[in-house]
């Protein structure tokens, strides 16, 4: 993902409207250096498609608060014609809006989309549990990444394969790591550094080895190494799971997305 000019910095929690236009700003770089993906934006909204067979990866995402179903409609239309699972992802303020159109399409609710912000370092200084060591996985390795978050999430591996690629860890701003204990891979993370802030993503860790700070530890070094690269704040979008785990990093929710998936597309499919 190449480096974009960057957003004015901050120094304290940023407000909602800063990390949206990180989030869009993200995904716009994701998706161009993606083979064979695609981005269409529009006043208040982005469509993408990764051409991975996963909803959240494929979608539109509603990101102005007085968006045009008409337009929201269209590029549904859009991403749908791919035949891949998708997404839809508003705003809250935009909710309320595109009610009917979701409704029309038949699209399953699937509960609100944390986006969450860190400023600065916050809870970042505790030393990782013990016996857990990390490194940098080089590009030509980014099939140990794809595998480990496979397993992390309990998905099929062969999306994830086509998502991380060697020409995605290659990207600049990209790092990609691997936490290991005696050897045993058990935890992986994929962060973006992209002017003053840093993207978190692919939080995963193995199911044997949860509970024990495994996820935590891999999200801090992330943040931290977004830090020395002149980072001054992180965002991410949070699962269920790992929700707590961010709060107790000193992540704060800055919206909760709405959100639904595509006619017959099962919830965490």
């Amino acid at each position: 993902m190449p480096v974009a000019p960057g957003l004015p910095a901050v120094t304290a929690y940023p407000g909602p409207e800063l990390v949206v236009a990180a989030f869009v700003e993200t995904w716009r770089h994701l998706l161009a250096v993606m083979p064979g993906a695609w981005a269409v934006a529009e006043p208040g909204a982005l469509a993408g498609v990764t051409g991975v067979a996963l909803p959240t990866l494929n979608g539109v995402w509603a990101h102005g608060t007085d968006v045009s179903p008409d337009v929201i409609g269209d590029l549904l239309d859009r991403v749908a014609a791919t035949g891949l699972p998708h997404c839809l992802q508003v705003r809250p303020a935009a909710s309320d809006l595109l009610a009917g159109l979701v409704a029309a399409r038949g699209m399953t609710p699937a509960g609100n989309v944390p986006l969450m912000a860190l400023a600065g370092p916050a809870r970042l200084t505790a030393a990782p549990p013990a016996g857990l060591t990390f490194r940098e996985l080089v590009p030509d390795e980014a099939h140990v990444h794809a595998e480990m978050t496979a397993a992390g999430f309990e998905l099929p591996l062969e999306p994830f394969r086509q998502l991380v690629t060697p020409a995605m860890l290659s990207a600049p701003g990209a790092r990609c790591y691997l936490g290991e204990v005696d050897g045993r891979a058990v935890t992986t993370g994929l962060s973006h550094t992209s002017g003053a802030y840093a993207a978190i993503f692919n939080i995963a860790t193995l199911p044997a080895y949860r509970r024990r700070g495994y996820g935590a530890a891999v999200t801090a070094r992330a943040v931290a190494d977004g830090i020395g690269a002149g980072a001054e704040w992180s965002w991410l979008q949070a699962s269920e799971a790992g929700y707590p785990v961010y709060r107790r990093l000193g992540f704060r929710t800055v919206e909760d997305w709405p959100s639904w998936l595509s006619s017959g597309t099962a919830k965490g499919q």
